[in-house]
């Protein structure tokens, strides 16, 4: 759960484990074990990763409301938020792959 996120976003702001750890006032190796599941962070070190990252906590710990079909603008959302936190190439491929399904599933070019 947590793991992979503090680490996407600990490597996304350019921080090793030991600056992430110097900026929450403890140690790599506590940053480390949070990286690989041996142990979460508290309350307070999800706050303050939620500052330094400057994303909610919700989006650190990758809670995600249920969404119902039909909810457009949730679903949006959240597909948003992935896209966003994909890199270039990574949206390139994205981007194919919706007009592909789009393409086939209408039977004409989308407007994107």
């Amino acid at each position: 759960m947590y793991a992979d996120r503090i680490r996407y976003f600990r490597q996304k702001k350019g921080l090793s484990q030991q600056g992430l750890g110097e900026l929450l006032g403890i140690s790599a190796t506590a940053v480390h074990k949070w990286e690989h599941g041996q142990s979460q962070p508290d309350i307070p070190a999800l706050r303050k990763m939620s500052a330094i990252f400057g994303v909610s906590i919700d989006e650190l710990c990758d809670h995600q409301p249920p969404v119902q079909p039909g909810d457009a603008d949730a679903n949006i959302t959240i597909m948003t938020r992935a896209f966003r936190q994909l890199t270039p190439e990574e949206q390139e491929k994205y981007l194919a792959v919706g007009r592909a399904l789009f393409q086939h599933a209408f039977g004409k070019e989308s407007d994107a």
